[in-house]
């Protein structure tokens, strides 16, 4: 049997269209369930929109450059169903209708459940942006299945399905802020419990009263639902008289409404009192000289110019360097070391392993091993900056470069574990940042960071402590270099090596020793061979 399946446009949430960029498919091309048919780009991000059938494209009712609108049909989906045989059993009062054939009768009795999943730990954020809805409503998802996709300061981040099931309500759309706890989505899940056989004599009829009254529960499903779904919680405060509109204001400003004054009738706030509140806290802040700036330039005067909106996450990241630069007094110290050695024994263990192990994981190794000789680079202060916290654990954070910006997950306890597994954990942890899989646990709770532009190139750069870490150390493009010794001429591997440290807990000396001890470490090749497997 042959259906023709129109698919249309899903959600966008609060965007009224999205621009069509890219096409995925052709007419007659056969496609799956979820494979992509098209690509949109609101302003918040780009999305794929998914084929909901298997089938054979007949028609695409698009083109790129259109602007797709939420129920728009976009393409039409030639489905292809297999007709299978089925045998029925039917009861009707004091009839059986049965096709005299040997085999057992199976039941199977099912339990429906109804999952409300909730919003897991955002570690240090309060709240995160939900960028993207990755499903719809009677969807069929698998266990971790995206369902939507959220944005917070440091990375955007998928949230998968827990459970098997079909998707029956969406709790929240694009554009929402999401906490941690906070249901998002109710799953339908269905688990076969038993099957209960009931044999048929060959040639042989039942009586029919006798098998309804002994087999009552083999001839009716028992279904049982529950629902799970926890009482839904209002993360606004309700006590507070405010329109969505503001409330919405609120959100973007990032103001705390239970400190606003409100204007309207019985206190309700209003957006002037937003902007009232704004103003006085930029009037009062006594760093106010420190707000980021940029002039108001009319750059069209001078040619054609093009205007491309900064993403959420860009908008974070600029702002979270610019509060780190102007409240860490950033000091940096470069260096050369030496890895002639370190190269040469990468070279032999590859070779010996049939291996492809990357400089980094031995430079983050030696780096644990300098950490250890030299503690107060592993510190943090205190929020009251009047203690300093000592960490007996060494988590090195690696900076990845992603389509979304710069994302800097950690390896937990780099102390425990061999060259080898951090050659691995750097590498899965670096396909989790591009496909936006990362946990919040993963990017939470470094100690400290490296930055590596060694195989981009650049010699030397100053790069930004992620607070609280004191420290963080940037790689360049290793160089070769000549030098004369005892009279001949001496090649080597030199690699620029750039320390950053907070000034008010390293001073200059400490620094310079560490750098030193690093490249020390780095030419402890019997040592990193040691450590290769086992730690």
């Amino acid at each position: 049997m042959v259906d023709s399946s129109t698919i249309n446009i899903p959600d966008l949430g609060e965007v009224e269209e999205a621009e069509v960029i890219e096409i995925c498919v052709e007419v007659g091309q056969k496609v799956e369930s979820e494979d992509p048919i098209m690509v949109l780009e609101t302003d918040k991000a780009a999305m794929e929109i998914p084929a909901s059938v298997d089938g054979i494209v007949k028609n695409i009712k698009v083109s790129v450059g259109d602007m797709a609108k939420t129920g728009m049909p976009f393409v039409d989906i030639e489905v292809m169903h297999q007709e299978q045989p089925t045998e029925e059993v039917s009861v009707n009062n004091k009839e059986i209708i049965d096709s005299n054939k040997t085999e057992n009768l199976k039941v199977i009795s099912e339990e429906v459940n109804l999952i409300s999943p909730n919003i897991p730990d955002l570690g240090e954020v309060e709240e995160a942006e939900v960028i993207e809805i990755c499903v719809e409503v009677g969807q069929k998802v698998e266990s971790e299945d995206p369902i939507m996709v959220l944005e917070t300061d440091k990375a955007a981040m998928e949230i998968p399905a827990s459970v098997d099931g079909i998707v029956k309500n969406i709790k929240v759309s694009v554009g929402d802020m999401a906490k941690t706890g906070m249901p998002f989505v109710d799953i339908e899940t269905i688990h076969q419990n038993k099957n209960i056989d009931e044999k048929i004599e060959s040639n042989k009829l039942p009586d029919p009263i006798k098998d309804i009254e002994e087999n009552k529960l083999a001839v009716k499903t028992e279904t049982k639902i529950h629902n799970t779904t926890t009482q839904s919680t209002n993360y606004q405060n309700s006590s507070i008289h405010s329109g969505p509109a503001t409330r919405k204001l609120a959100r973007e400003f990032g103001i705390n409404l239970n400190e606003v004054k409100g204007s309207g009738p019985r206190g309700r706030i209003l957006k002037e009192d937003l902007h009232s509140y704004v103003a006085n806290r930029l009037n009062n802040n006594t760093q106010s000289g420190f707000q980021q700036t940029q002039p108001d330039v009319d750059y069209s005067k001078w040619g054609e110019v093009k205007i491309d909106k900064l993403s959420k996450f860009q908008k974070t990241a600029s702002k979270n360097l610019h509060t780190s630069w102007i409240n860490i007094p950033h000091v940096t110290q470069h260096d050369d070391a030496d890895i002639t050695s370190l190269l040469d024994l990468r070279k032999k263990l590859n070779k010996e392993h049939g291996l492809k192990v990357s400089p980094l994981a031995y430079i983050i190794k030696a780096t644990v091993e300098t950490l250890k000789l030299y503690p107060i680079m592993n510190t943090s202060l205190t929020a009251d900056l009047l203690s300093i916290v000592q960490k007996s654990y060494f988590n090195i954070g690696i900076a990845v470069d992603t389509p979304d910006g710069l994302i800097v997950p950690n390896i937990k306890n780099t102390q425990e574990k061999s060259i080898l597994e951090i050659s691995e954990e750097v590498f899965e942890l670096a396909k989790l940042a591009k496909n936006r899989k990362l946990k919040v646990d993963q990017l939470k709770g470094a100690t400290f960071t490296i930055s590596s532009l060694s195989g981009i190139g650049g010699k030397y750069f100053t790069p930004i402590i992620n607070p609280p870490e004191v420290g963080i150390l940037g790689l360049s493009k290793t160089f070769d270099h000549l030098s004369m010794e005892d009279g001949q001429l001496k090649e080597s591997k030199q690699m620029p090596v750039s320390l950053s440290y907070d000034h008010r807990v390293v001073n200059g000396a400490y620094a310079a020793k560490f750098i030193s001890e690093l490249s020390n470490q780095l030419n402890k090749t019997q040592f990193l061979e040691e450590v290769f497997h086992d730690t």
